[in-house]
């Protein structure tokens, strides 16, 4: 994906001045000595080996304090809202904060890409180092949408949201507490069936089979036939209640036509609720006989 224009490395950029490091000093007075010391050398010396130090630096004075950690230790996967608690306004704000530190200008269309510490970094990477965008594009899908995509319809669809990028597909399902299935599962206790967290799963990946699919593997999608083959391992760690909220991960393992294979996992809050591997779907033109012996047609 291309962003703005690109800007080669700095190495022809003037040192500040005592003004406009009198400004930056100012500007960063809530973050670390340090991440103040790595945007100076940054921009008095070209150190692009600081501009990393810098931006976690920045991040960390804007997460929430008992979030509060070295970001540099938390892996490329951080998902910045759901795991760092940065929403909307405050990544703007970390985004005007970046392009102050390194003169540099982040477009509309860069930012919405910017999902995890993963982007952040090369995102950053890519631009001092004078290179093109590498961000992978980010397509969402709301409630609406979904129901216009998936087969799956209320009182079935157990997705909220949704985003696509690259072969990984996130979502989310708020359990409002009046589904059908908590009359009965469990009496005065009830639980969301592993069942339902599986079904969402299915869902999430039935989603991107749908939207991603290259067209050159000439299957016919029109009619929106999706077959569930089965699940290599699934386990679960914790139980839902009335009320969480689900977040889902997945990622596309294998693609091999008629057979998708996924692996992932689904948290509520910070607590891993269940996790799968080998989560299989078939589509196109297919036999559902062909597909009895489940564990074979996985295997191949």
């Amino acid at each position: 994906m291309q962003g703005a224009e690109l800007q080669t490395p700095t190495a022809d950029k003037k040192s500040l001045t005592p003004e406009q490091e009198a400004k930056l000093r100012e500007s960063f007075k809530r973050c670390s000595p340090e991440t103040i010391a790595a945007v100076l050398r940054f921009r008095n010396e070209n150190d692009i080996n600081s501009v990393i130090t810098a931006v976690h630096g920045i991040i960390e004075r804007y997460i929430k304090s008992e979030d509060s950690q070295d970001i540099s230790k938390r892996p490329d996967s951080a998902r910045l809202g759901e795991d760092l608690g940065i929403d909307s306004l405050t990544m703007l704000e970390i985004v005007m904060s970046i392009e102050e530190a390194l003169d540099f200008r982040i477009e509309d269309a860069d930012a919405r890409n910017i999902r995890t510490l993963g982007d952040v970094r090369k995102y950053v990477d890519d631009r001092v180092h004078g290179r093109a965008i590498s961000l992978v594009s980010v397509e969402t899908f709301g409630r609406d949408r979904l129901g216009l995509i998936l087969p799956q319809q209320p009182p079935f669809l157990f997705l909220d949201k949704a985003e696509i990028q690259g072969d990984s597909v996130l979502a989310s399902y708020l359990f409002k507490g009046d589904e059908f299935f908590f009359a009965g599962h469990f009496l005065n206790d009830p639980v969301v069936p592993a069942s339902i967290v599986y079904e969402a799963l299915g869902q999430a990946c039935c989603l991107w089979i749908l939207e991603r699919v290259p067209s050159r593997l000439d299957l016919v999608l029109a009619t929106n036939q999706v077959l569930f083959v089965g699940m290599d391992e699934a386990r679960f760690f914790k139980r839902a209640k009335p009320h969480d909220e689900i977040h889902l991960t997945l990622s596309l393992t294998r693609l091999r036509a008629p057979l998708a294979i996924f692996s992932g996992e689904v948290k509520v809050g910070d607590q891993l609720l269940a996790r799968v591997d080998g989560l299989t779907l078939a589509f196109g033109n297919f036999n559902p006989a062909s597909f009895d012996a489940a564990p074979a047609a996985t295997a191949d």
